[in-house]
């Protein structure tokens, strides 16, 4: 769920709600809210594009955040 842990921690500092990122990324609600409750995989590029522009960071600061999160557990 390690990516789900970092998208929420993103979301959250961007102080944008779920809803709104979904609609920037051009996905469902729900898809946000089951990536962070780890109900499905790790997104495919092209939605973490979709996401990572939402929130107005790049998909290299995702990866990078789920590498720190890997190495402190």
């Amino acid at each position: 769920m390690l990516y789900g842990e970092v998208l929420d921690r993103f979301i959250h500092e961007s102080g944008l709600s779920r809803a709104e990122v979904a609609r920037r990324a051009g996905i469902g609600r729900s898809q946000i809210t089951d990536l962070i409750n780890g109900r499905t995989g790790e997104p495919s590029i092209s939605k973490a594009k979709a996401i990572a522009d939402a929130l107005g960071v790049s998909v290299q600061s995702f990866i990078d955040a789920m590498e720190e999160e890997s190495q402190e557990k």
